[in-house]
Parts: structure tokens; C-alpha cells; sequence
């Protein structure tokens, strides 16, 4: 199989995202393109508080740090820290080969101040490419419905 581009991985991840929620018993809506750090918008079925997600995917997202250990990593723009509110959370997918593949994805779910103070670090590092990453030892609490109940706490705060 041919590599995708990165539109369509982006779409597979927003996809993959918004079903993920929707399984939840939450609302998702996709806004048209172009709206920045915006891939869709979320609420509970019965109304109230609504969070922007910005969903980041990754084929790759793993590697070994040399200093860290084993991580995840997913390239973000620096225009993330200047994002950063209580009404913007991240999900981070890594595809792990899915759809062609047997593996389900992997999916995490970030508050924005936490990826903007990756991104702060990066920057201060003069890191070449913006990446937010985690340790992998890390990254239980933000891993599926374990990350999904932060979200949930938001979505009622």
C-alpha cells in the first residue's frame, strides 16, 4: 500500500476521534476547515459546557529517547502555545498501522496549558520541529477512558 498524505491521515485521525466520543455517548460536531485549533467540537447529549478538540495523528509516534526512554511524539506548531485555555483539549492518535492493520489506534486526550508548556520547552530547546511528546511510563492517565474522564470533568466544570 502507498503512503498516505498527511490530509488524509489527519481526516482518518479526526474520523477515528469523533467516532471514538461519539461511543461515549457524547456530541461531536466537525466544523467546516480552516477554523484554527478547531477539529471538532464536543458536548454532552443533554446540552451545557461545549470543548474544542484539536486533533493531532500520528503513524509513528513512538521512539526511544535517549534520555527519556521510550516515547510518544506527534509533530504540533508552536501556535499551540498561544492556544492554551480550558476550553481546548488535545487528542493525540497514534494509528499503529489501523485500518490495514489489526491494531486499534491508540488515542490520548491532553488539556491545551499541558501541550503548551511541551511546546514552551521545545522552543527554549531550539528543538528544529515543534513535537509534543510524553514519556511512555507517562502516559496512562491520558490514555483512552482514562484521559476521556479529564475530559469529562471539563465538560462539566
Amino acid at each position: 500500500m502507498t503512503r498516505k498524505s498527511t490530509a488524509i491521515t489527519g481526516a482518518c485521525g479526526e474520523h477515528y476521534i469523533a467516532a471514538y466520543l461519539s461511543g461515549f455517548r457524547l456530541i461531536v460536531a466537525m466544523p467546516r476547515g480552516g477554523i484554527p485549533g478547531s477539529d471538532l467540537f464536543v458536548s454532552r447529549e443533554t446540552g451545557g459546557r461545549a470543548l474544542r478538540v484539536q486533533v493531532k495523528t500520528g503513524t509513528q509516534a513512538t521512539r526511544n529517547d535517549r534520555e527519556e526512554g521510550p516515547i510518544y511524539l506527534w509533530q504540533t506548531p508552536y501556535s499551540a502555545i498561544k492556544r492554551s485555555d480550558k476550553h481546548l483539549w488535545y487528542a493525540f492518535v497514534w494509528l499503529k498501522g489501523w485500518p490495514g492493520e489489526k491494531n486499534l489506534p491508540e488515542v490520548f486526550f491532553v488539556r491545551s496549558k499541558e501541550v503548551a508548556k511541551c511546546l514552551k520547552r521545545c522552543r527554549e530547546d531550539k528543538d528544529t520541529f515543534p513535537t509534543y511528546w510524553m514519556r511512555v511510563r507517562d502516559a496512562e492517565p491520558y490514555r483512552g477512558e482514562l484521559g476521556l474522564r479529564s475530559l469529562f470533568e471539563a465538560l462539566d466544570s
